[in-house]
């Protein structure tokens, strides 16, 4: 796109920081062999109340052939869930992240987030005031940081110019990942939608800028049926829309 009028956005620092842990040493917390029952006032002489503080489950009148001890076992199942081996059994909910790794301190409240699918590492953010930035987590670098604009005002619609003028305000709503990773859109909180091309490193260009709905874009995905790049979206204006990518257009 020839000199594109661009609409600049300031930066707000906030001093938001993302935290990124792992699992360490992890094991189910003990759960204990009784429940506990509040104390409750007694209007049956027949039946003994425990204490709250009781760690034991008293024993109760029960009816005829019933046990007078009931045993409540609780258990944490295994499940295998798809891409973990038939050795890999994911234990929910204890195996969760519970040590903080990497903290890495972004200039603005991060609103989406997404792990670039090929090299695990890059993570691809978006913020509270329209910038989006792309991180190496392991060493913590910022490789990419660019500020919210408009790369072609003139073809966007006219409402959206005059929301605009009237408050430049955007946030990001949403970023992801295309499948092979060569492509990553953002969803912003006003009418568009842009999709960046990505070369590896630092290197990101400008690819393509959609007007996509009237009022926020709420969710963006991608698909690839039939070997052909889909651009999924949904807006404030109550609608879904699907475009297929063709070169530098999206036909809807």
């Amino acid at each position: 796109m020839s000199n594109p009028t661009t609409v600049a956005h300031a930066a707000v620092s906030g001093g938001a920081t993302i935290g990124l842990g792992t699992a360490i040493g992890l094991g189910a917390p003990s759960i204990p062999a009784a429940l506990k029952h509040p104390r409750t006032p007694p209007t049956n002489p027949s039946v003994d109340y425990p204490s709250g503080d009781s760690d034991h489950v008293s024993k109760r009148t029960r009816p005829m052939g019933m046990s007078d001890e009931v045993n409540l076992p609780v258990n944490v199942l295994s499940a295998t869930f798809p891409g973990h081996g038939h050795g890999q059994a994911f234990n929910a909910p204890y195996d969760l992240p519970k040590t903080i790794m990497r903290t890495l301190n972004q200039d603005s409240s991060p609103m989406s987030m997404d792990f670039y699918p090929v090299q695990q590492t890059i993570l691809l953010v978006g913020t509270n005031v329209g910038d989006i930035a792309l991180w190496e987590v392991g060493s913590r670098e910022r490789l990419v940081l660019r500020n919210f604009k408009v790369w072609d005002l003139s073809a966007c619609s006219m409402p959206f110019q005059a929301a605009l003028v009237k408050d430049p305000g955007v946030s990001v709503n949403r970023v992801i990942w295309s499948p092979d990773g060569a492509l990553f859109g953002v969803a912003y909180s006003r009418h568009i939608v842009q999709i960046y091309s990505y070369h590896g490193g630092d290197e990101v260009r400008q690819h393509l800028e959609i007007d996509a709905h009237v009022g926020g874009v709420n969710d963006l995905a991608f698909s690839h049926p039939n070997k052909q790049l889909c651009v999924i979206t949904c807006g404030d204006d109550k609608t879904i829309k699907v475009g297929f990518c063709q070169s530098m257009d999206l036909v809807f």
